[in-house]
């Protein structure tokens, strides 16, 4: 591989971040923190009955460790968008519900993400879209792949 296209690819990766500071910026969270209240509040898609989740469904939608989950959540906790609650047929779980607050910014994150998509779907078009995710998502079984090799392998 040359060391161009080595240097454009990490390049485009950083435009990517910066479309997630766009995303995130509306509402003074983390990308990751707009995903998970998303999915607690559930305002992540149309027909999510995401509501009352625990750590474990959290983790297991989204495909991120406990720790990562339990630090995004204490982050949410802190800015009140989020209530955990011991359920009581079950001490060992707790219960995540999102606050009027959260649901408040959920939806004002929710609705300045789907300017930002329409814009760029706009301007893109849907068969580069479709494209375009479905490379990501190879992309992504790539490292993953990478990733268990070099793990074995150490």
């Amino acid at each position: 591989m040359s060391d161009e296209l080595r240097e454009q690819f990490f390049t485009s990766i950083l435009h990517f971040r910066k479309l997630e500071s766009a995303l995130a910026s509306e509402c003074e969270m983390q990308m990751n923190e707009m995903v998970i209240l998303h999915t607690i509040a559930g305002t992540c898609c149309r027909e999510c009955p995401c509501m009352n989740l625990d750590v474990p469904k959290i983790q297991k939608k989204l495909h991120i460790s406990k720790p990562a989950v339990s630090y995004i959540l204490n982050a949410l906790e802190k800015k009140n968008y989020i209530t955990r609650e011991i359920d009581s047929k079950d001490r060992r779980k707790v219960s995540i519900s999102a606050t009027p607050e959260g649901r408040e910014a959920a939806e004002r994150s929710m609705a300045h993400y789907n300017e930002i998509w329409s814009e760029i779907l706009a301007q893109f078009g849907e068969d580069n879209m479709r494209q375009l995710i479905e490379l990501l998502h190879c992309l992504d079984e790539l490292y993953d792949s990478a990733q268990k090799k070099l793990s074995t392998e150490n």
